[in-house]
């Protein structure tokens, strides 16, 4: 197998390492409709910041991902299944998301909401992230179904709804389909 090209790792330096994503184990996913599945958005992130949100009683925390173009494709939430200390160790080294999401009360809440149910789809799937490591070293970054408690399934749906995003029942997911390593060629990961 050859190596990732330096411009692919470089693209990528700013994301968290998939070791430190995996070790969070369980999370909430939020993606576009249109991807095939709950990694694709790992793939096409270029970014990513530290989202905080402080919506009335509750407060949430995120990790957005963001395209070469600078759109969000990838959302993965805190759930009370999580692991807290791991999270905090991925979050550590990304800049805090200020923009107009992070802005609490109600009318930006729910214009947000509305917003985002009008302008495209969204998929949320509770997933346990790991990893796999191949014969040259490369780490792939692989999503299962995962188990939630019954606070952990409230949080899940209370986000999903905050998303206009649709919770999906489990299913198994793998990038590495997607990334081509079943072909042969090296995953494109940092």
């Amino acid at each position: 197998m050859r190596a990732p090209s330096p411009t692919a790792t470089l693209d990528r330096a700013g994301l968290p390492a998939p070791e430190r994503l995996a070790a969070v184990a369980t999370v909430l996913c939020v993606y576009p409709s249109r991807h095939r599945d709950a990694l694709d958005g790992w793939l096409q992130a270029h970014s990513a910041e530290r989202l905080v949100r402080h919506d009335g009683e509750a407060s949430c925390e995120a990790l957005l991902f963001r395209n070469g173009a600078g759109r969000a494709c990838w959302r993965l939430y805190l759930l009370p299944d999580s692991d807290f200390l791991a999270w905090d160790d991925a979050a550590a080294d990304l800049p805090v998301h200020r923009g107009a999401e992070a802005r609490s009360g109600l009318w930006p809440r729910l214009r947000r909401r509305w917003w985002r149910r009008l302008r495209g789809r969204w998929c949320a799937e509770v997933l346990r992230l790991h990893v796999l490591h191949d014969e040259a070293g490369h780490c792939v970054l692989l999503a299962d179904a995962a188990e939630l408690s019954d606070l952990g399934h409230a949080h899940a749906r209370r986000i999903a709804a905050g998303e206009g995003a649709r919770l999906r029942p489990q299913a198994h997911v793998c990038c590495c389909m997607a990334s081509g390593l079943r072909d042969g060629a090296p995953p494109q990961y940092a």
